[in-house]
């Protein structure tokens, strides 16, 4: 494959781009971390104060979630999914949470389950909620919206959050102007109307709406947009573009230059304002202005005097096809003016999938674009098993997660995976067929999806051992298990706390896997668990209870 043969020269790039990470400061960092007082930095960590207890709770009918970056406030939204919830969090202490435990009989266990536990599970959360505002978002003429549960971005420090509304188009067609404007229009997705809603969330008021009719974009977990600093980027997968918009005084202002179809200064005349136009199969259209930087890029690292010359034209012109046929699946703002792009093989227009018998399936093809918005250049191009671009996976991890904890000021700690691959990548003794193994393993984490992990300290992989596959920095559900999750301290190989969250039913293959979700509080020992069973919810409170005793035998 020609992209495997050009890695090799693709040397200087990747060194352009580790310097420009290296000198690169968070844009969250910048915008929140200079509101902190110096103290917040210094502030103790102690391992004995762990979420030890675990608790049932019963919570108002809503769907929480997640915490502000500075914990003061939950959020939610009600079950019709038009309302804007925020609950302010009382904090341990204040709540006299602790105090409720004694009066209920708590004691040492570290899973209640007393005669006491239902009026303590139907108590609790109001103890240490206390609803702050509700707004009714979709309302009047944006009622036919609803609220996405799985979307929130948080904006300027965490003064503003960022929510989307969305709602099913019907008898929806892309005009034949559409097909000219974005040629590579992916019209195989099922669209939507979108709308997003700018909250301040110190007011409690809505600041600014944008409506995006007629789009395709993927919110769950802010897969589709991506934050740095006040800019915002989203990705429209039908029309294979990325609008950009900064937030100004709790508004969004547009760019007029939409990222992908076509150069900046160029100018796009609707030819079927003009002439008739028949679209077809047979027609066709222009290659995007991305893609046409990215094909420059990779013939322009052919070096012609090459013994290989040929032979890597060869294989660039049979590629040259099926790049021109990708589609933008993912994107990261890297810094105000990077882009990293994630282009992946367009589906078949066949539901159908072709089967070929090999002994193990073959991984997707994809390429990886660093792309400079005002220089409109493409700064490198990577593939699946690059080892470059797994160096920089590893090694900038950190920075491009884009996330920092207001409180220590530190980065989500490294997963034991990437620990354990800077110490393979630093060895000379590993293959080359390994670390493309690797590559092809830990190159599609990125792009990092927005604000999708948590910084509490009790997830910290340098401090504590615990399972990856049921509860990690990234905030996805996870497995229920058939046990708690057991975290160790690292140091000791000690017990320090369990969670509770063990399968309500046996597991069996004619239901549904139990999932668990979890609501961590930035700092504080809280730690909130949303197991699904089925269609049933039950909520469970991880929290610091000083009486609890933490048993130290082996499951």
């Amino acid at each position: 494959m020609i992209l495997e043969k050009l890695a090799i020269d693709q040397r200087m790039q990747t060194q352009n781009l580790v310097h420009m990470l290296q000198n690169r400061e968070s844009g969250y960092t910048r915008s929140k971390l200079s509101q902190v007082p110096p103290l917040a930095y210094e502030r103790q960590f102690y391992k004995a104060i762990t979420p030890c207890l675990t608790v049932g709770i019963v919570i108002p009918p809503v769907y929480l979630r997640k915490f502000t970056p500075d914990g003061s406030k939950l959020l939610g939204f009600s079950h019709d999914q038009r309302s804007f919830i925020v609950y302010a969090y009382r904090g341990i202490g204040a709540a006299g949470v602790n105090q409720l435990f004694s009066d209920a009989g708590v004691g040492s266990s570290e899973t209640f389950t007393g005669p006491y536990s239902q009026h303590l599970r139907n108590i609790v959360f109001e103890k240490m909620f206390k609803t702050k505002y509700v707004l009714r978002l979709c309302q009047g003429e944006s009622a036919r919206f609803y609220l996405h549960r799985e979307f929130s971005v948080f904006l300027d420090g965490s003064r503003y959050v960022l929510l989307a509304g969305m709602c099913v188009l019907q008898g929806y067609n892309l005009a034949v102007s559409e097909y000219e404007r974005y040629p590579d229009v992916f019209d195989k997705v099922d669209p939507f109307s979108y709308i997003f809603y700018v909250v301040d969330l110190q007011k409690g008021v809505v600041t600014d709406e944008v409506l995006l009719h007629q789009e395709s974009i993927c919110l769950s977990h802010n897969h589709g947009i991506s934050v740095y600093g006040h800019t915002i980027a989203i990705l429209s997968r039908l029309r294979q573009c990325i609008y950009i918009y900064e937030l100004v005084d709790g508004r969004l202002i547009k760019q007029e230059h939409e990222i992908g179809p076509r150069p900046l200064h160029c100018c796009f005349q609707d030819a079927s304002s003009t002439f008739m136009v028949v679209l077809d199969v047979n027609t066709l259209l222009p290659i995007t202005h991305i893609k046409q930087r990215v094909l420059t890029f990779l013939y322009r690292q052919i070096e012609p005097d090459s013994p290989q010359a040929n032979q890597l034209y060869q294989e660039f012109y049979k590629n040259f096809e099926f790049i021109e046929n990708m589609i933008i699946e993912k994107m990261q703002l890297v810094n105000n003016d990077v882009l990293l792009l994630r282009y992946e093989e367009r589906p078949k227009d066949t539901d159908v999938a072709n089967i070929v018998l090999t002994p193990e399936p073959q991984p997707p093809r994809r390429l990886y674009v660093f792309y400079s918005m005002p220089s409109e250049e493409v700064l490198a191009v990577y593939q699946d098993d690059s080892i470059d671009l797994l160096q920089i996976v590893v090694q900038f991890h950190d920075k491009l997660c884009n996330v920092r904890s207001l409180q220590t000021g530190d980065a989500p700690s490294s997963l034991y995976s990437h620990i354990f691959m800077e110490h393979n990548l630093e060895s000379k003794n590993k293959s080359l067929p390994f670390l493309r193994q690797a590559a092809l393993r830990y190159n599609p984490s990125v792009p990092v999806s927005t604000q999708s992990f948590s910084t509490s300290p009790y997830l910290n992989h340098n401090v504590f051992i615990y399972d990856n596959q049921l509860i990690s920095h990234l905030e996805r559900p996870k497995a229920c298990s058939t046990e708690p999750i057991v975290f160790r301290d690292r140091a000791t190989n000690l017990i320090k706390f369990r969670l509770n969250t063990k399968v309500q039913r046996p597991p069996c293959q004619f239901t549904p896997r139990e999932l668990c979700a979890f609501i961590v509080h930035p700092f504080e020992p809280l730690i909130i668990s949303i197991q699904k069973c089925m269609h049933v919810y039950s909520y469970k409170l991880h929290i610091y209870n000083h009486g609890t005793i933490v048993q130290q035998f082996y499951n």
